[in-house]
């Protein structure tokens, strides 16, 4: 997919430009820069955000080169149901490479036909969970030889991109200050199934975790939200608006 030689190693200088970036364009800018690099000519970061506008339903937000247009796509639902990619990351923490004419085969919506008119041949898709949010990022490239990533230039991309959804968290909380307090996606499933009356026992078996895990959770949440016990977080939540008071 890129070049056989060994790509240059993005230096801890670069990766610091990338989260010191004062706006959206210098962020791209300084992005583009460094994949360049490593012989991809695209990215796409897809971030969603727990209960980020205040009435706890999560936030879509969408950054990357790609034009307006293909990056919108990526927000439609049609298109996140049947997307093979988007599948493999609900699975799996591994990137996948892809190719753009398998993916054209296998997904019936207009987000790969669309690369493929830009010229994208390939790419590789990972992603990516941080406290506050989970992430799908996307490198592509324009290369005519479908060769997959090498190991060193995925080991920097995957690198870049933990920087890249850092600094995007930095510069979106920048531009909504006022926000509240942020849940992460793990607490604010706990806290909803608690306000529907669940047992801590039984979210542990509702989302796959132990239940000490659950009480983890759960102290997380009466923290952030400045209260001592689980009822007074649940009516604290409802009160900020975080969840809905029939959830």
């Amino acid at each position: 997919m890129l070049r056989n030689e060994i790509a240059p190693r993005i230096s801890t200088p670069d990766l610091l430009q990338i989260v010191q970036a004062p706006d959206w364009n210098q962020l791209r800018t300084c992005v583009q820069r460094l994949l360049a690099q490593l012989g991809i000519c695209d990215f796409m970061l897809q971030t969603e955000i727990a209960g980020s506008n205040g009435n706890g339903a999560s936030q879509m937000e969408l950054f990357g080169s790609l034009p307006n247009a293909v990056l919108q796509q990526f927000s439609l639902p049609a298109e996140d149901q049947t997307d093979p990619v988007r599948q493999h990351l609900a699975r799996s923490r591994l990137p996948l490479n892809w190719q753009v004419e398998q993916l054209c085969l296998l997904h019936s919506g207009q987000i790969y036909p669309l690369l493929k008119t830009m010229g994208v041949t390939q790419g590789m898709s990972l992603a990516i969970h941080s406290k506050h949010a989970v992430s799908r990022l996307d490198f592509y490239s324009n290369a005519m030889r479908q060769e997959t990533l090498s190991t060193s230039v995925q080991a920097d991309a995957l690198l870049l991109g933990v920087y890249l959804q850092e600094a995007a968290e930095l510069l979106w909380r920048k531009a909504a200050p006022d926000q509240g307090p942020m849940l992460s996606v793990r607490e604010l499933e706990c806290l909803r199934w608690s306000a529907d009356g669940k047992t801590s026992s039984e979210i542990g078996l509702i989302l796959g975790i132990s239940q000490r895990t659950v009480y983890f959770h759960m102290k997380n949440v009466a923290m952030k939200l400045g209260v001592y016990s689980t009822r007074h977080a649940i009516s604290r939540a409802v009160m900020m608006g975080i969840i809905k008071p029939d959830t």
